[in-house]
């Protein structure tokens, strides 16, 4: 990006990431440069785009006007020198929050065949980034497991997974295989992070609906720590498929209820910037979605 650009390119950085150290350094500048920089935009805009104290900084309304403002036009800017090479390499650094579970199991194994094609681009990579406020993410894209309802214009769906329930061997061995949904009543259940928020689990089978309140034995906040739990011989373990089928293919776990359908669990694309998205972030929705079609667990894009 051109030396004229910059700083806006830096505004958008420091309104984003809430700090003239991690947006200077993302830049390669030093912290004292982006200050002065965005002190002369300021000057040179005749006002104040950015309320600075000793523990945070925030946009002032002019500030968060410009930044809906300029983004689309540094957008626009980016696209029109990516057509003009011809849609080849990109460039620059790619921010992308990621979901423990589905990071570790589907998306990094994804990554590297990206970046063959892309030899230039650099990627930071942000674990359990939640980037549901636009305005103060640190991303340029976030791939999130959450319900329908919640979607909204700026997310696309890029796959789903079907839920399943696992438990050890050595765990049915002592316990038993459940035999209906009601049985699990009497099984010590493993709860991981999920989308439906503590609501009951709904099962399905032949036109018969189920839905069942579940106290967890062992409630776990990553993805990771619910697996070993799981594995370990714990409990049962409602997950992704995607998160545990390695352990079902190796015989580490076992499904339970397996002729029943629990729904299925969706993976969404955020774009924060919205219509102003990186070009480099949109494309990378591009490759998930056609590695995703490859695996035959492709949901076309809405």
């Amino acid at each position: 990006m051109n030396e004229y650009l910059f700083p806006f390119r830096l505004f958008v950085r420091v309104a984003h990431t809430g700090s003239f150290s991690r947006a200077s350094k993302e830049l390669g500048i030093s912290q004292s440069s982006a200050s002065r920089i965005i002190a002369a935009l300021e000057r040179d805009l005749g006002v104040m785009l950015l309320v600075r104290t000793t523990r945070a900084m925030a946009l002032t309304p002019a500030g968060a006007s410009y930044l809906a403002n300029i983004e689309p036009i540094l957008a626009a800017f980016e696209e029109a020198n990516f057509a003009a090479q011809g849609g080849g390499e990109l460039r620059g650094r790619l921010r992308l929050g990621i979901q423990a579970g589905v990071s570790l199991r589907e998306v990094i194994p994804k990554l590297s065949a990206f970046l063959d094609f892309h030899s230039t681009l650099s990627v930071d990579l942000v674990s359990d980034h939640p980037c549901r406020d636009g305005l103060r993410a640190q991303v340029d894209l976030a791939l999130q497991i959450i319900k329908p309802e919640e979607a909204k214009a700026a997310m696309r769906l890029i796959t789903s997974t079907p839920r399943v329930l696992v438990a050890s061997p050595k765990y049915l061995v002592r316990k038993g295989m459940p035999s209906s949904p009601a049985a699990l009543i009497a099984h010590s259940i493993i709860v991981g992070p999920s989308p439906s928020g503590g609501r009951p689990w709904l099962f399905s089978r032949n036109g018969k609906a189920v839905s069942l309140s579940i106290d967890g034995k062992i409630t776990a906040d990553a993805c990771e720590m619910a697996m070993a739990s799981a594995v370990s011989g714990a409990g049962i373990l409602s997950t992704g498929l995607w998160s545990c089928q390695a352990e079902i293919d190796s015989g580490t776990l076992i499904r339970v209820l397996e002729g029943w359908d629990m729904g299925d669990i969706k993976l969404y694309a955020s774009l924060p910037a919205g219509a102003a998205s990186k070009t480099v972030a949109r494309s990378f929705v591009s490759h998930l979605a056609s590695e995703f079609h490859k695996q035959d667990l492709y949901i076309e894009l809405p």
